[in-house]
């Protein structure tokens, strides 16, 4: 996000904070408190305050211009808002020298500005008496500081600024003896103003229910007069007749600090203490504010509209009491407020000369509590200050006592950190003694990290950083064309991986894996010469760097690399058959990076595990469109399951002993739609890493029963049929589930089906497997073992397979008349699992020599190319029905 965009986002989330602060500045002048004699209480500056600590000089006095110009422009005087809109400058230029000390700055404008100010203005624009000024200025003055900390309060103490996300001045920590003061003073502010309210509003009713008791004396006295010397009959006329008595009556009982009169119905004064008022029409309330007190009793306060300040309205108000003359008239007795202001006045200067003191004494209170406490904290910090060097250095530490419990924790807490710290320092101490003894071992053993750097720990290979240099170096010889005869020469990359080098990790332990990898490297180095290296560069992943002349050089390293896994492994007492894929990529034809040449080595490696067994292949670049027909088979095996894409083809199995048919195994086959017939190698793979092989099983075994059983009911020999199954069946499938269904399905007597297995499925929860197939070898199923020998631990594993029969994996077959390693390996399995009351099936038998050789050593059954491959089942009904029970 740009800055200009931030900018453009925090400007929008300024503006709400900004229209609250403001607009509950203009309410809160709008609903102030009235006081003493019309002296306002407003929280008005409290929020103009806060504006001036969250948004700045500017934001603060431009809400202050806001507010106070509103109150101008809709309400009264503009003496106060002047000050305001001072006070809101004042505080924005002075926070700028002293931070987070919004209370201070304040007070420090109201000393020497606004109290000055507000009495001088006061002075000359209103008649109020010295004392009485110094009382509203005081208010006034206690009114803003009363804002002012309680702004300070909120802003430091409550999340208002995080709220908005626009304080422009960062919140500094808050000493402890601030908090105190703040706080304390903010419970004697607020107690005092609450008790001068309270106090205000029983104030005035003392004075209201004094004047109308007096102004109540004087109607008696007056009316008690005229009753007694005027006639029932004669009253309603003698008013005016009698005037001049009823002045001499007034005269008697009028005082200077209140007004009798007495009009008639028509308002015509007719006599009154006031001459001026005689024969005048009054109306005492015209032009005025009135507000009734009690029923007889109104307060009159001037228009304000003709006062410069409201509060000189309340200096010329006056209680008004109006009682009916007997029928003929109205008797008014106009008290003035003023004549009680030096009495409320000099009360409330008690109130603040109370306030005063109590402030003080909790100044004090502050003081002391911070001494008791906070000095505590600043010794502490400026004990344990840098405590780790003081420590290093063997300072003292001198810790302050303290008898409040929470300070006395704290310092023992450091103490004991101080210990855990110098008993680490000296631990630290013989470490770096050891540290720099290693150091000076390290320096003297630069061959040593050599090593390290680039060989491999595990085997002793050089590793790929050494590779990578050593390819350059063969390269740049390269590019210096015909300087020399070995820079002419080619360069071939070997890529070579483990087969199912997981397994052995997962299976035997990563102890095991270490010794394999030992071992094989063992075998590589014996390739090595003065053109070629090998190298490992992780985990089971090793390169063979080569330079070369002839393209037969590099073919015969190829094979050597291949037949390196010839023979079997001999780890931890157990003989281990493995086999490996290589892939080649030569330089430049391959690629001109060193990148190129790894990547294109790595897909022919990748090509020669398809194939299987110990094999290499050369990059082509078709290789990549490989890949892709690769996806094209994951993707189609879906589609296969559900349309009849998938077929089963059939080969006999032979009874060495008497050459007759005696078994039958059934092999799937894909025909694609649009690559043709696709090999099970090629697609069972893929199958394998989803979950395709489970359905792919299941049509397998449901279909070869069911043509088994059709063979059965035509009248063809009943004969066994095998099933290989995948080691998923066992883990994931349902098997058990499966066999019963399809058997009941079909009808098929199961001693006539047999389930062929790996060695691979006794790698996962052995003991679950031999359950399922204890079980199933009860309801009469004959149980196989597939690809005898390849696996990890086989002969360790016979033991305890409950099986019956064990298929010879065809690469012991192949040649096993002409290798007499290999012809002593199948003579000893032979005739171990004859001794366990196993049958021997051998595979892969094409030749009659191999097929003689496996008869001599007593194998049970023989299955192959020599006898017959894999046939459609109309070929396989035709072979069996046409007298082909013996082949």
């Amino acid at each position: 996000m740009s800055i200009l965009s931030l900018q453009t986002t925090n400007n929008r989330n300024r503006l709400p904070a900004f229209i609250i602060c403001t607009l509950l500045a203009i309410l809160a002048e709008r609903i102030s408190i009235p006081f003493l004699y019309g002296i306002p209480f407003s929280l008005s500056s409290l929020f103009v305050l806060l504006a001036v600590r969250m948004f700045g000089l500017r934001g603060g006095l431009l809400s202050a211009v806001t507010a106070y110009g509103s109150v101008v422009f809709l309400f009264h005087s503009p003496g106060t808002p002047i000050l305001g809109i001072l006070e809101a400058l004042a505080a924005g230029i002075l926070l700028r020298r002293y931070h987070n000390k919004l209370f201070f700055s304040v007070l420090l404008f109201w000393i020497v500005i606004g109290a000055p100010g507000i009495y001088i203005f006061y002075t000359y624009h209103t008649s109020f008496p010295t004392s009485d000024l110094k009382l509203v200025v005081l208010i006034i003055v206690l009114n803003r500081l009363f804002n002012a900390l309680l702004a300070e309060i909120l802003y430091q103490h409550s999340p208002l600024a995080k709220w908005s996300g626009m304080a422009t001045v960062s919140r500094m920590p808050v000493s402890l003896l601030q908090l105190l003061q703040q706080y304390t003073l903010a419970i004697v502010l607020f107690s005092f103003l609450l008790n001068l309210f309270v106090n205000n509003i029983s104030s005035f009713h003392e004075v209201s229910e004094y004047a109308e008791e007096q102004a109540e004396t004087i109607t008696r006295t007056i009316l008690d007069e005229w009753h007694r010397t005027s006639s029932p009959s004669d009253r309603p006329v003698e008013l005016l007749l009698h005037s001049l008595t009823l002045q001499q009556w007034i005269d008697l009982n009028a005082s200077p600090t209140y007004t009798i009169s007495i009009v008639n119905w028509n308002h015509v004064v007719v006599a009154s203490n006031n001459r001026d008022l005689i024969n005048q029409i009054v109306s005492p309330w015209r032009g005025q504010r009135l507000t009734p007190v009690t029923a007889e009793q109104t307060l009159v306060l001037p228009n304000p509209t003709s006062k410069l300040l409201y509060m000189e309205s309340w200096h010329d108000a006056s209680f008004l009491y109006s009682s009916e003359f007997d029928g003929n008239g109205m008797i008014l007795v106009q008290t003035p407020l003023s004549n009680y202001q030096s009495y409320l006045f000099n009360k409330y200067s008690i109130h603040f000369a109370y306030l005063f003191g109590f402030a003080l004494l909790a100044s004090c209170a502050a003081l002391l509590m911070n001494r008791s406490f906070a000095r505590g904290l600043r010794r502490l910090a400026s004990a344990s200050y840098n405590l780790p060097l003081k420590l290093k250095q063997n300072n003292d530490l001198r810790l302050p006592d303290s008898r409040i419990v929470e300070l006395h924790s704290l310092m023992s807490n450091i103490k004991h950190m101080a210990g855990s710290l110098v008993y680490l320092l000296q631990e630290s101490r013989k470490n770096n003694e050891r540290l720099q003894a290693q150091a000076q071992l390290l320096q003297q053993s630069e061959e040593q990290l050599h090593q390290l750097a680039y060989y491999d720990p595990l085997t002793g290979l050089p590793n790929r950083l050494e590779f990578t240099h050593q390819f350059k170096d063969c390269v740049a010889l390269h590019a210096l064309g015909n300087k020399s005869a070995a820079s002419c020469k080619s360069l071939a990359v070997v890529f070579v991986d483990f087969n199912r080098f997981k397994h052995i990790n997962d299976t035997l332990g990563h102890a095991a894996g270490d010794v394999l990898l030992q071992q094989a490297s063992g075998r590589f180095l014996t390739l090595t010469s003065r053109d070629c290296s090998v190298f490992r560069l992780g985990g089971d992943e090793f390169v063979f760097l080569l330079a070369y002349d002839d393209e037969l050089v590099l073919k015969e390293l190829a094979e050597a690399i291949c037949g390196c896994f010839t023979e079997p492994f001999i780890i931890e007492g157990m003989t281990l058959f493995m086999s490996l894929s290589a892939g080649i990529s030569t330089y430049p034809q391959d690629g001109d990076t060193m990148e190129t040449i790894i990547r294109n080595a790595d897909i022919a490696m990748y090509n020669a595990k398809e194939v299987g067994g110990s094999t290499y292949r050369y990059y082509r670049p078709g290789l990549v469109s490989a890949l892709s027909e690769k996806m094209l088979l994951e993707n189609g095996l879906r589609r296969a399951l559900q349309e009849p894409q998938f077929s089963l083809h059939y080969q006999p199995k032979i009874s060495a002993a008497t050459g007759l048919l005696c078994g039958i195994e059934a092999l799937i086959r894909w025909q694609h739609p649009d690559l043709g017939m696709i090999p099970p190698d090629k697609f069972i793979p893929l199958a394998e890493e989803s979950s395709f092989i489970l359905g792919i099983d299941s049509w397998v075994f449901r279909e070869a029963c069911r043509q088994n059983k059709a063979w059965q009911d035509a009248g063809l020999k009943k004969i066994c049929i095998s099933v290989n199954i995948s080691a998923r069946h066992f883990y994931q499938g349902n098997l058990k589930e499966l066999v019963h269904s399809v058997l009941a399905e079909t009808g098929l007597d199961p001693q006539y089906v047999s389930i062929e297995i790996t060695e691979g499925v006794f790698m996962q929860n052995i003991e679950k497997v031999i359950e399922t197939i204890l079980y199933l070898r009860d309801i009469g199923l004959k149980i196989s073992i597939d690809d005898f020998g390849t696996g990890y631990s086989s002969l360790n594993q016979l033991q305890r397979l409950p099986i019956s029969d064990v298929k010879l994996d065809r690469s012991f077959i192949q040649g096993v008349n002409q290798d007499v390693k290999k012809s002593s390996i199948v003579r000893a399995i032979i005739e171990l699992v004859h001794s366990m009351n196993m049958r021997v099936v051998a595979e892969g038998v094409e030749t009659q020599d191999e097929s003689q050789f496996c008869k001599e050593l007593q194998c049970d059954e023989l299955q192959g190319y020599l006898f017959s491959k894999p046939l459609p089942a109309t070929e396989m009904e035709a072979l069996m029905g046409g007298g082909g029970e013996h082949i």
